[in-house]
């Protein structure tokens, strides 16, 4: 089993297991139903051997879906899926392609389609339905365990391609399709405006398996070296709007008293 491998797997148990915890501490049997959903809208950047930065690079669009279960006012688990586009041109990148003929450029256009478990961590105590209006902003951090899935950008890319693209054919673009587990993280701030709604504003950086969205390996580099741009990166820049429902109906067991024919709700406060 590799280190990867290991490292995923920890990430995935620890998304799954913190709701437990929290469940325990929280109250299973609560009369406010906690869950919600959101989308989210934005701009993605590649982050690897062309862009060695977190600062963005040919930004480009991306947009999904989000389901967040609030378990207590600092544990969160949410789910979301997404999707966008990457870019990256080797002619902006200041270290030159190690291995390749003078003039030659790697450029690539990608579709990237994500799947991702995350546990939320609020700084501080948080609640969209907080009735005194005080529980309203917190920044957090998120971290989890994905699925992205890669395909070719079907768009023309010849705006971004240079006259070695007629030598050298093969080396432009030629990924068509690709997938790697991933480990995202990710930082920012929560904010409610209104009762039962939350807004967010976050980086996710999602710290791919692949080295094929730029389709380039470094060749000056020894291989037993450690650098985090090895692999390639896809982040995105967010901003998330999210409504809470509030269900009244219980989510306890309950016993029916048959003299009233009134319902004997057990376990919390109602």
């Amino acid at each position: 089993m590799t280190t990867n491998i290991k490292i995923y797997g920890s990430i995935i148990l620890l998304t799954l297991y913190t709701p437990l915890l929290s469940q325990e501490s929280n109250g299973l049997l609560s009369p406010i139903h906690k869950g919600e959903v959101g989308a989210a809208i934005g701009c993605s950047y590649y982050i690897g051997d062309f862009n060695e930065s977190v600062v963005p690079y040919m930004v480009s669009p991306t947009a999904g879906l989000l389901y967040r279960y609030n378990f207590t006012k600092y544990i969160n688990v949410r789910v979301q899926i997404s999707g966008g586009i990457v870019k990256g041109d080797s002619r902006k990148y200041e270290g030159g392609l190690q291995g390749f003929p003078q003039g030659v450029n790697l450029v690539f256009n990608r579709n990237f389609y994500t799947a991702d478990a995350y546990a939320e961590f609020n700084f501080l105590p948080f609640s969209s339905i907080d009735p005194k209006r005080e529980l309203i902003f917190t920044p957090f951090l998120m971290i989890g365990a994905g699925y992205m899935y890669i395909t070719k950008n079907g768009k023309n890319n010849e705006p971004y391609m240079s006259a070695a693209s007629v030598a050298y054919p093969m080396l432009y673009d030629s990924l068509k399709i690709t997938s790697s587990i991933t480990l995202p993280m990710a930082f920012g701030f929560k904010y409610s405006p209104a009762k039962q709604w939350t807004v967010t504003a976050e980086c996710v950086f999602h710290k791919t398996n692949t080295d094929k969205i730029d389709q380039y390996t470094n060749r000056s580099e020894n291989s037993n070296s450690f650098n985090i741009f090895n692999k390639d990166w896809v982040s995105t820049l967010l901003l998330t709007v999210s409504y809470r429902f509030i269900d009244r109906a219980p989510c306890a067991t309950y016993k029916t008293n048959k003299s009233t024919k009134k319902r004997d709700y057990k376990g919390f406060i109602k």
